[in-house]
């Protein structure tokens, strides 16, 4: 099980591709590094992209995570995008209140992620 992680600070860092050349999927990657007040290191984390989740990757560093999604390049319309990050006991909570069809609004995440992106079209 994951350690908890009382008031993280975490350092963003981010990048996404919008090559329509290259594939036909805009590609969306969040790196962060996560210090706890705890000092916890076995932090395990979930990321929640417009009510879709996904897994987060521990990178080798001690406090480095990474996610990263793709879309289509006609639904990753250009704006910002919330990636909302839960521990594990947020996102037991996220996913029970979607099962039950309850609120998902007011689960609060450990943190959130803005991530700005510009669709560029090649031509």
């Amino acid at each position: 099980a994951g350690e908890p992680c009382p008031e993280p600070t975490i350092v963003p860092s981010y990048y996404t591709t919008s090559d329509a050349v290259i594939s036909s999927e805009s590609v969306f990657v969040v790196e962060i590094s996560l210090a706890c007040k705890n000092g916890a290191q076995n932090v395990v984390l979930y990321a929640d992209v417009n009510g879709k989740q996904f897994p987060v990757t521990r990178g080798q560093d001690v406090g480095r995570y990474q996610v990263s999604w793709s879309l289509e390049h006609r639904s990753a319309q250009s704006g910002t995008y919330e990636v909302k990050f839960f521990d594990e006991e947020s996102y037991s909570a996220l996913r029970k209140a979607q099962r039950n069809n309850e609120d998902v609004s007011r689960i609060r995440p450990l943190f959130t992620v803005n991530v700005d992106h510009r669709v560029s079209w090649g031509g």
